[in-house]
């Protein structure tokens, strides 16, 4: 080799380990922003999940309410929750979902109050994403066997202008404190009452009927978790891996504390279900891959056992189609609730 060949090398050895050393700079700082990306994401999707504006098939729902056996009742609660209330009329000709459920119940041996008349109130809490419109064909079934159904929206959903989703942590005062005022302003009994909760909603439910003030009598929760962080590490392992999945969920818990001053950890209505004394009917569907059976049934397994209640699964039904099936779902959890309600 010659003398001038050797510092050429070294030149090129130099410039080589610099760029080298620059492109793994980059790459550590890609793969941070990335990671931090993901983890911000994450957390902002369990705090402040997507919203939707109201469907026309929603708005013409509620404009022609009173054909479908019902009168809707507008409202907003000083904590800012909107609500819907949903009170029977008589009406000449039921409607078809109206018809199925009196049918079911009736082919049960469950006696029912006429058409129109009142016979309980049934508050219905939303699952994440959703709003209190979409559960209008449900209040559509309960008002035509005697429940008035009271549906807000909860805190980052809806037209709530909370921003920010706890389930059921904040949630759950504020929903018993939206129901006084709604007896108030539609000079109504706080009691018989009975609440329903699908998902997250089931959350605020279990939340809401572990408070000594409760008005519940029974409680029915759909496709409702233990922890919020089963359903975390189930998503995250799903979609990442469970490496990846791992390394995101304890930041994401951070961030989400950061946003709502609650931890996902502190979100366990396993905890509070030991202290819920009233009948409760647990429903999951077996296809569910959301909210595992398994975290549905160490929910229901933390109810008391000297409270009665119920396991009901639904077959084929997964998380999001769990009320849509030909299940007789509707009747089940009508006829469960009607059992138990009891005069004020």
């Amino acid at each position: 080799m010659s003398e001038n060949s050797a510092p050429k090398k070294n030149r090129t050895d130099s410039l080589l380990r610099r760029m080298l050393i620059r492109l793994g700079i980059w790459l550590v700082l890609g793969f941070a922003i990335i990671y931090g990306v993901v983890v911000w994401w994450c957390a902002s999707e369990i705090a402040e999940p997507s919203r939707r504006p109201r469907s026309e098939v929603q708005s013409a729902f509620l404009a022609g309410s009173a054909e479908a056996g019902f009168t809707v009742g507008k409202f907003v609660s000083k904590d800012g929750m909107p609500c819907l209330v949903c009170t029977p009329v008589p009406t000449e000709t039921l409607s078809e979902r109206a018809e199925i459920i009196r049918r079911q119940l009736r082919e049960n041996g469950v006696s029912l109050a006429p058409s129109g008349e009142v016979v309980g109130t049934l508050v219905i809490l939303h699952g994440r994403s959703g709003m209190k419109e979409d559960y209008l064909a449900v209040a559509e079934r309960y008002c035509a066997i005697g429940f008035r159904c009271v549906i807000p929206d909860l805190p980052g959903h809806g037209a709530n202008p909370a921003r920010f989703a706890t389930y059921g942590v904040k949630e759950g005062e504020m929903v018993l404190r939206c129901y006084r005022e709604a007896t108030a302003r539609f000079t109504f009994p706080a009691e018989p009452c009975v609440v329903l909760g699908q998902s997250m909603g089931g959350s605020v439910a279990i939340h809401a009927a572990a408070l000594p003030d409760s008005p519940f009598q029974a409680m029915v929760v759909v496709s409702t978790f233990d922890r919020l962080d089963t359903v975390i590490r189930s998503q995250t392992e799903s979609l990442l891996g469970p490496v990846l999945g791992g390394a995101v969920r304890a930041p994401a818990d951070m961030v989400f504390g950061w946003k709502t001053d609650v931890r996902i950890s502190e979100i366990n209505p396993v905890g509070k279900a030991a202290k819920i004394i009233i009948p409760t009917m647990v429903v999951h569907g077996d296809s569910d891959t959301t909210v595992p059976t398994a975290a549905g049934k160490k929910l229901y397994a933390a109810f008391p056992d000297r409270t009665e209640k119920k396991w009901l699964t639904v077959p084929t039904a997964g998380h999001s189609n769990v009320l849509v099936t030909d299940y007789p779902l509707y009747a089940e959890m009508g006829e469960w609730l009607l059992r138990y309600l009891s005069p004020p």
